[in-house]
């Protein structure tokens, strides 16, 4: 055991792939109808395919959506116009599955040392896949930006790439997830003190590719789609951030998808409260002792929370405060980052020289067996006749406007028939 703690383990690329495999059968069994009843969902089909079909797939690539750029969902729409539109939807599911299991591969590699020896970091990762109350992220490629941003995250902390190969897979996914949405805000102070911490040339290279993103997603924001974010009452308050951290985060994470923010009394929001305060000081004492990448990974997890609540987007409820909407929404993306990180605090608190600690965290870890159990399997979409529209949509003439209705109801894909030879 000790041997394995100084030098970790390196997986073959045989013994990779058999992961990655592994993670991508996980993340299916969950949500199995994005590959067997595969359909458009919200933005996929709404924005990110009709952009690229009706305008073209470059000129779709340099266009914003809620005020930033989103190249990831974007790139995937691109590359979908080479399949038949019937197979589209199960092409963006594809990608976002892969890009939902790379996060396994990452942790197991021997660049992630820092976090333990290899077999702690197969249950980082294990933790990862079978995460509770984080429903949204897995839909589809909509939202495969947050497990873009957990990869990118891990290849800033990991240790330097030591081929141009590597290098320049640190390069790609960097500067895709720099480019799909805000992230990069928040992750260039993590490469700036990396880069000043340990003088290596590499890390300048990535805090300079996350300082150009912040340049150009500031460009975005603030000059082409200056208007795009949505101005809505908060309706913020002590008690509905006590009823929000309690619910969603930590029973979240323990007992899985549940609406315990919706009970209503004083008694209730106190007893949320105090699960809450006594959920982040465990959380807080427990990662003192805890390695550099998981601190950092405390920190981001709080700003992007934070700025979550700061500067949302939610459009089914345009009349109701946000927090209020919030309050009730489990599952939603907003919590994974958080929900991962107490989740990952438990077994670093596991394996803490402090009994009281070790204690409380092997006792979590029990309970967090409910929601794991609970959460498994994801509902499925309910049933939009894609492959009936797509029939409609190959029959249609050239010219032809064509509405696909998408879920959640009231969504539609409107594409207009390309000629045959175009």
């Amino acid at each position: 055991m000790a041997t394995e703690d100084r030098q970790p383990l390196e997986l073959r690329p045989w013994q990779h792939a058999a992961v990655f495999l592994v993670a991508c059968a996980v993340l299916v069994s969950r949500r199995p109808d994005l590959v067997f009843h595969a359909q458009f969902y919200a933005e996929d089909g709404h924005v990110w395919y009709a952009d690229a079909y009706n305008l073209g797939w470059w000129p779709a690539l340099f266009r914003t959506w809620t005020g930033y750029f989103l190249t990831l969902p974007r790139l995937a729409a691109s590359l979908a116009l080479l399949v038949p539109l019937y197979r589209v939807p199960l092409f963006l599911n594809l990608i976002a599955i892969f890009v939902q299991a790379l996060p396994a591969n990452l942790l197991l590699s021997f660049r992630s040392s820092a976090w333990g020896n290899l077999r702690f970091r197969a249950l980082l990762a294990g933790m990862y896949l079978v995460l509770p109350n984080c429903d949204e992220v897995t839909r589809s490629i909509t939202d495969a930006n947050w497990p873009l941003a957990l990869s990118a995250f891990l290849l800033i902390v990991a240790s330097v790439p030591r081929s141009l190969a590597g290098r320049a897979f640190d390069i790609f996914i960097m500067l895709l997830c720099g480019l799909s949405g805000p992230f990069c805000v928040l992750l260039l102070p993590i490469s700036v003190f990396l880069a000043w911490k340990r003088r290596e040339n590499w890390r300048r290279v990535t805090a300079s590719i996350f300082a150009a993103c912040c340049l150009v997603q500031s460009w975005a924001l603030l000059f082409l789609a200056s208007n795009a974010r949505s101005h809505r009452a908060f309706g913020a308050s002590p008690e509905l951030l006590g009823r929000v951290v309690g619910s969603q985060i930590y029973a979240g994470a323990l007992i899985g998808t549940n609406w315990l923010s919706l009970v209503p009394g004083l008694w209730f929001s106190i007893f949320l409260a105090c699960l809450a305060i006594g959920g982040t000081a465990f959380v807080v004492i427990g990662s003192l002792k805890s390695p550099v990448p998981m601190k950092l990974f405390l920190i981001l997890s709080a700003l992007l929370f934070a700025s979550s609540l700061i500067a949302p987007v939610e459009w089914d409820h345009p009349s109701v405060p946000v927090w209020n909407v919030y309050a009730g929404l489990a599952g939603l993306r907003y919590w994974f980052f958080p929900t991962l990180a107490f989740a990952w605090s438990l077994l670093f608190g596991y394996r803490s020289r402090i009994a009281a600690i070790k204690a409380v965290s092997a006792a979590l870890l029990c309970v967090m067996c409910i929601g794991v159990l609970r959460d498994w399997r994801h509902p499925a979409f309910p049933d939009t006749h894609f492959a009936e529209s797509a029939e409609r949509f190959a029959a249609a003439p050239a010219g032809a406007t064509v509405s696909i209705p998408e879920f959640p109801f009231g969504w539609t894909a409107t594409l207009i028939k390309h000629s045959t030879g175009r």
